[in-house]
């Protein structure tokens, strides 16, 4: 019987129901796949998952790792050279081009709208048994090996890698948190920052005379933007990523309650150090190199008028929601920031 994307989780649900056991050969799980998968915790299940290509989500693997830990009756392997989609049960299988999550179609959250699936579900004795050879096979060949603690550590940094190339699916034109979805900005490497105030004259300076010197050393290109300008950030904490990962949204929030956006950087991992001269304290400015795009979206100042507008009526709680770097400065991911900008 053939499956379109639209039977697809309905028939998974009901074989994962009905079959007496389950032998799970599917290269790619997100989030939830193991109470899609194995919602009976008494029947027997088998999974073969590709933990190693970055992607498959590796909290739902080490769900499933633990649960075999504590139940003879679960087993778990990894084949990094597995890229087919199979459930058999005693009775019928599902073969097809879709991974498992919690709506059963491999991807996290509305991600699964951009891809058609299709599948084929067969309960021939004949096709049913060849598809259980196959897995046996598999099971216990030596391209499959159980998963270890370091596999897990390496597989979070392979998802996360992962996650942030992904394609963009949203929504075209410059950057615009209307053209976003939740889901569609979880797991960049893109976060907003919000500061209260700018440098002062003593962190300018610095930045100044590091500016000066480096003319005098390697001259000027004459470009503007990402050119050769440099944005300071005063004397910010260590729990801010100062290397070249990210990309920050740079919003001010001033005493008057306005709001702008000034518009986005990433770090250079260059810090100068200063001293303070009323208080004789250490202080430091990082640079960033600003940008005039944002996740490959144009930014320019008619974006930023356009994001300054429809941050501001929810600024504060953007600002309480945001993680403290110190008493005038906050970070937040632009996930959980457009959660809160379409938050009722």
């Amino acid at each position: 019987m053939f499956i379109g994307p639209e039977q697809y989780p309905k028939a998974l649900r009901a074989m994962v129901a009905q079959e007496a056991s389950l032998d799970v050969a599917v290269a790619f799980w997100g989030d939830g796949a193991d109470a899609t998968i194995h919602p009976d915790d008494g029947k027997p299940l088998r999974v073969i998952c590709n933990l190693r290509s970055g992607g498959t989500n590796p909290s739902v693997i080490k769900l499933l790792v633990d649960r075999a830990k504590a139940m003879a009756h679960v087993q778990i392997r990894q084949c990094d050279r597995l890229h087919a989609k199979l459930v058999v049960g005693p009775t019928s299988a599902i073969i097809g081009s879709a991974n498992v999550s919690a709506n059963g179609l491999g991807f996290e959250g509305v991600e699964v709208a951009h891809w058609l699936e299709a599948a084929i579900q067969t309960v021939d004795r004949d096709e049913v048994e060849s598809a259980q050879e196959w897995f046996n096979r598999l099971w216990l060949s030596t391209d499959s090996r159980p998963i270890t603690d370091q596999d897990l550590a390496d597989a979070t940094e392979a998802y996360e890698k992962n996650r942030d190339g992904r394609p963009d699916y949203s929504r075209k034109g410059p950057f615009a948190f209307d053209n976003y979805s939740v889901a569609d900005l979880e797991g960049r490497n893109a976060y907003a920052l919000l500061y209260t105030s700018r440098p002062g004259p003593e962190a300018e300076a610095r930045a100044k005379q590091h500016e000066d010197e480096e003319l005098i050393e390697h001259g000027s290109n004459g470009q503007g933007g990402e050119g050769v300008e440099r944005w300071s950030f005063e004397t910010w904490p260590d729990s801010l990523d100062t290397t070249e990962k990210n990309e920050y949204l740079c919003i001010i929030w001033n005493e008057n309650g306005g709001v702008a956006v000034d518009g986005a950087c990433r770090m250079t991992g260059t810090k100068l150090n200063f001293i303070y001269e009323d208080s004789n304290k250490d202080g430091w400015v990082d640079l960033a190199k600003p940008l005039t795009t944002l996740l490959g979206r144009r930014l320019l100042q008619v974006d930023r008028q356009r994001i300054a507008k429809s941050v501001r009526p929810k600024i504060e709680a953007i600002w309480n929601a945001a993680d403290e770097l110190d008493p005038d400065a906050r970070r937040i991911h632009l996930s959980e920031l457009k959660r809160i900008l379409q938050a009722p």
